[in-house]
């Protein structure tokens, strides 16, 4: 049974614009049905200790046939794959390519490694406009508010939109 999954792109190394072209052609890979990408948004990085450069970013929605857990294991590797170097517990660190799991089949879910929906997403703009691109209606399961709220709510980050995001194949 597919289940229908949001997942938010990001990147501020190297070029950024094709890392997330080649990060949507990975997702096509294991989608059940044609991703609906967003299109690509410029941003001020969010809780870096330092300067840093500015984010590309970008949501799409596809559809899997696979577990959350193991969804995210497939990010995982989909970020090795782009060249992504982790930190774990340390600082925010820049990267190629950040793949995160934002909606999983609207399941509300918190064990060591994941938690859904995503729990910052709600308050950063960079994922709340793409998504409002890619799905005008979308309600976080458990939240309250709807994404236009979200979006008056979310702290200040001057954003510039792109061209749409299309992967690359």
């Amino acid at each position: 049974m597919t289940k229908l999954t949001y997942i938010a792109l990001g990147s501020n190394l190297g070029n950024q614009e094709v890392n997330l072209r080649l990060a949507a052609a990975e997702l096509q890979k294991i989608s059940t049905s044609p991703l609906v990408a967003s299109s690509i948004w410029w941003s001020t990085p969010e809780g870096f200790d330092e300067d840093v450069a500015v984010f590309c970013n970008a949501v799409v929605s596809l559809e899997v046939e696979i577990a959350a857990d193991a969804l995210l294991v497939r990010l995982k590797k989909i970020e090795q794959k782009l060249g992504r170097a982790r930190s774990e517990g340390g600082p925010y660190l820049s990267r190629t390519i950040d793949l995160d799991i934002i909606d999983y089949d609207s399941r509300v879910l918190k064990t060591k490694v994941l938690e859904l929906p995503h729990p910052r997403a709600v308050s950063r703009r960079f994922v709340l406009l793409p998504l409002q691109e890619v799905s005008p209606g979308y309600h976080f399961p458990g939240v309250e508010h709807d994404l236009d709220t979200l979006i008056q709510m979310a702290p200040e980050n001057p954003m510039q939109k792109s061209i749409s995001l299309s992967p690359l194949g």
